[in-house]
């Protein structure tokens, strides 16, 4: 990151924030993009206010002090001249206190607007929520007005309005004043009509509103009475917004919300009670800070560097730290510490750099309030973020949660409020008894600490992606290793675990695209599957290694480690083929290989028969040259703005999580699909055709985990499917699925062509559902058990044998996905026996009366309390038998006589 880009970060990206978060509520409130423009530039105005009214004093106190000296300037430019004149001014300015520089406070004004205008412009000037978007006689905020035109001149009206105004409201504010303030504020004006008269309208309008908001200040400067006036022009408008919401905005929404957000536009109007409250808090609990500048700053500076490090550099690191691979090699990022720097900056702009300004614009008084806030905000921060964490669900690596926010129990989030109200009453306590350097004290323990910490898990991510790297490295690869090889002569089985897979989804792809019935050839569609675990962790292991590798099952063998388990589970099949049948065996990017999130297929390095490799990520260059619509930077940038706001997620009470995360976005104004990981996935099925052959000597097997199907963002700016995508799950991994079952399509034809398709059996099959959207609840009477989605256990399940033909055909028989090594062994090897247990491969017997699976979360291994064995909670047992879509099939709890060993 370059110096531009950290003035960048910490200046203009938090007055950036602002103005994204200020449009996405007010669109989202009036669902008019006008509006919001003019609901941005309205909570700018409001925020400037205290700046402007301190602006105006500095500009009225040099107004008077220019008209006190100018008789004596005069004197002195009359009678002297040269260095003379330069020595006696100096003199004179000496003797008044006052220096030339001072005359820059009349500028003061212009001063405060430079960053704000250069945050809109950034921020305005290309959001692309704004294209396309009309308001009044605007046809496109997201381009200049162009009203009409003269020749091929475009005449845009809104810019030269904006400097009407412009003028009219210096005109009034200029009154009385000197032609030198005068020229000033009339030459600013024509500036800004010469610099944004080409520009978008949106950004235009918003300047607009700017002045006029300035002109209605303004107007106010000149009443006898202004705060009596905005008072109640306040109060006005509070009402107003009260009635919208309560009567106009979106009847169908929940009234309670509706309720309480009327409720709270209205408590605004208490303000002069408020400032009365504050004035009493600085004047008597905080009087020992409000009396000692030096402790005062020291709280504050203390206060605001740890809060900056807690939320720029503690808090982004713990997250990167526990999945290093996922934050690797994104975009044109290499190493997962990259992304600390814009949290950390932008926490430094937030927290020290814009405050520090604001503090000493203002005296004691305000100084007071926002050292002692700071220090209250940090100790809750502190509290919410490490006592209170909760348990809110799986994030993509867009830091988005997946299937949304899970709920937490109202006692928690009480008992949270609880405990935050008394920590942050706190300082305020200990500054009343006089004991501010407790305080003082409690930051810079909190400073240092925040520091070690952040050293530590900078030094924990380092560390753990040179391993990464050097696993990747040290690979067993070859120079064909990243191909499928095939055999023309000999039998080959070929896997594909379709990660979270919707088996639902298909009917209804079926019907959008008929001609995949034709396609899938010999298949047997088995949407009566269950899955052992809607997380890949336990979801997974048994699709490799069948019903010894399922949760209960691997829960019994208490004297090996999960991970040994685990990795024996995706051996198994390999093993039995080239010991007992002279198979080839090619695996790639299985799940959760040697417990890391990117597959470590070192796992095949003992075995000279079983090639492990990597495909995902290793075609992507490839497919970004191909597809001209994609647009590399997106993700970078996701994960580099959520950073900080899941940072502030995990410090404010739990009662306002929901608000900080809202509606799935992290107050975004448009969706940033995650283009880039799930083109890392895709580009292997894209490439599939080009990277297989028919070489292969002898029999084969192929196992290929892929997670294109797991994308849960809207790819449809990707272009990759003509299918009509008009399904209510469309943003639900609808689409993704469409196109990986129409990529697998055309290498299915493509096997078809060079005659391999008959000799080859084919398993697609998935670890687990995606478990919410309309589709995934429309085959189930009660579509949850346990309070947990059944459609998260209905993995996908296709199955084409050697020599099927006909069209796709549907299955209702009981399966499981543990159910795939039978399938693929099945005539074979006879009675295939586990290399690892010497038990004998069945599924029958596990199934005959109903199988155990658990709806417990545990997606990660750390997850677990034991290394041996998933603590698992003993209430999220459930049993299933026969037809997982009959209500009366599922049971709660371990079956009577069988528990835990």
């Amino acid at each position: 990151m370059n110096l531009l880009n950290i003035l960048y970060t910490i200046i203009l990206y938090p007055l950036i924030q602002i103005i994204e978060i200020s449009y996405f509520l007010f669109n989202k409130l009036f669902g008019n993009a006008g509006i919001a423009i003019i609901g941005v530039s309205l909570t700018v105005t409001i925020l400037c206010l205290p700046l402007y009214i301190v602006a105006e004093h500095w500009q009225e106190v040099e107004r008077n002090t220019q008209k006190k000296l100018k008789p004596g300037i005069d004197r002195i430019k009359k009678a002297f001249t040269g260095d003379e004149q330069y020595m006696i001014l100096s003199t004179y300015y000496r003797q008044n206190h006052y220096h030339p520089i001072m005359a820059l406070r009349s500028s003061f004004g212009l001063l405060i607007q430079i960053p704000f205008f250069m945050a809109a412009y950034s921020c305005l000037s290309k959001m692309p929520a704004l294209q396309g978007q009309s308001f009044l006689f605007i046809k496109n905020m997201g381009l200049p007005d162009a009203v009409f035109h003269i020749g091929s001149f475009p005449v845009n009206i809104l810019p030269i309005a904006m400097t009407l105004i412009n003028i009219i409201a210096g005109a009034i504010y200029t009154k009385g004043f000197a032609l030198k303030e005068k020229l000033q504020i009339y030459g600013m004006a024509l500036l800004f009509l010469v610099i944004l008269y080409n520009s978008p309208s949106g950004l235009v309008l918003y300047w607009t509103m700017n002045n006029v908001f300035s002109l209605i200040k303004n107007i106010f400067y000149k009443l006898k009475k202004p705060l009596k006036v905005l008072y109640i022009c306040m109060c006005a408008f509070c009402a107003f917004v009260a009635v919208y919401v309560l009567f106009f905005y979106d009847p169908n929404s929940n009234f309670k919300i509706r309720l309480a957000l009327a409720l709270g536009v209205l408590l605004l109007t208490g303000i002069p009670l408020y400032l009365k409250a504050i004035n009493w808090i600085i004047d008597a609990p905080l009087k020992a800070i409000k009396e000692n500048s030096k402790t005062r700053f020291y709280l504050f500076i203390t206060s605001g560097l740890a809060l900056a490090l807690l939320s720029g550099l503690v808090l982004p690191s713990n997250l990167i730290s526990s999945s290093t691979q996922e934050f690797s090699n994104i975009g044109s990022y290499t190493s997962p510490n990259d992304f600390l720097h814009s949290p950390f900056w932008q926490s430094i702009g937030l927290f020290v750099i814009w405050p520090l300004c604001i503090y000493f614009l203002f005296k004691e008084r305000l100084q007071t309030l926002i050292a002692s806030l700071f220090s209250a905000l940090l100790l809750g921060a502190v509290i919410n973020a490490f006592c209170f964490t909760g348990d809110y669900g799986t994030m993509d690596i867009t830091l988005k949660f997946i299937g949304g926010i899970q709920a937490q129990g109202k006692i928690f989030k009480l008992l949270n409020l609880l405990v935050w109200i008394i920590v942050i009453l706190i300082p305020f306590i200990l500054i009343r008894f006089k004991k501010e350097k407790i305080i003082t004290y409690i930051n810079i323990i909190a400073c240092l600490s925040f520091a070690v910490l952040s050293i530590v898990n900078i030094s924990t991510i380092k560390t753990e992606y040179k391993k990464y790297t050097e696993a990747k490295a040290n690979i067993k690869e070859d120079a064909g290793s990243t191909r499928i090889h095939l055999s023309k002569t000999g039998k080959n089985i070929f896997i594909l675990m379709l990660d979270r897979a919707e088996s639902s989804y298909l009917p209804h792809i079926l019907k959008a695209n008929p001609e995949l019935k034709n396609i899938y050839s010999g298949f047997t569609y088995y949407p009566n599957t269950v899955s052992f675990n809607g997380h890949t962790l336990m979801g997974s292991p048994g699709i490799y290694g069948g019903y010894e590798y399922t949760p209960y099952q691997m829960n019994q063998v208490k004297d090996k480690s999960l991970l040994q388990k685990h990795n024996e589970s995706l051996l198994v099949l390999p093993r039995i083929l080239t010991e007992n049948a002279d198979y080839s065996a090619n695996l790639y990017d299985l799940s959760w290989a040697n417990y890391s999130y990117e597959a470590d297929m070192s796992i095949t390095n003992d075995y000279d028969k079983i090639n492990g490799g990597i495909l995902c990520g290793r075609y992507t260059g490839d497919i970004k040259k191909t597809l001209s619509s994609y647009d590399s930077s997106l993700l970078t940038e996701s994960v580099n703005r959520n950073l900080f706001f899941v940072s502030l997620f995990r410090e404010v009470p739990a009662v306002l999580r929901d608000i900080v995360y809202y509606k799935g976005t992290w107050w975004c104004s448009e969706v940033v699909s995650d283009e880039d990981s799930f083109l890392d996935w895709y580009a292997p099925l894209y490439y599939m055709c080009d990277i297989t052959d028919f070489e292969n000597p002898k029999s084969s097997l192929t196992i290929i985990t892929n997670e294109t199907t797991h994308a849960n963002e809207d790819i449809s700016s990707l272009k990759l499917t003509s299918t009509p995508v008009e399904f209510p799950d469309k943003n639900a991994g609808y689409e993704t699925n469409i196109v990986c079952l129409e990529t697998i399509g055309k290498w299915l034809d493509f096997l078809k062509a060079n005659g391999v398709y008959d000799n080859t059996r084919i398993i697609i099959v998935a670890d687990h559902g995606i478990g919410y959207g309309p589709a995934c609840s429309e085959n189930y009477t009660t579509p949850s058990i346990n309070g947990y989605p059944k459609d998260s256990l209905n993995p996908l399940l296709l199955v084409k044998d050697f020599n099927a033909t006909g069209e796709l055909i549907t299955d209702m028989t009981f399966m499981t996905n543990a159910d795939t090594p039978c399938l693929a062994l099945k005539d074979v090897i006879e009675n295939p026996t586990n290399p690892f247990t010497g038990n004998t491969l069945e599924s029958e017997k596990y199934k005959k009366d109903g199988v155990l699976i658990t709806t417990d979360s545990l997606f990660k291994p750390h997850h677990s309390s034991n290394p041996n064995y998933f603590t698992v909670k003993e209430s999220s047992w459930v049993t299933v038998h026969d037809n997982i879509f009959v209500d009366e099939n599922w049971s709660v709890g371990l079956p009577e006589g069988l528990g835990e060993k």
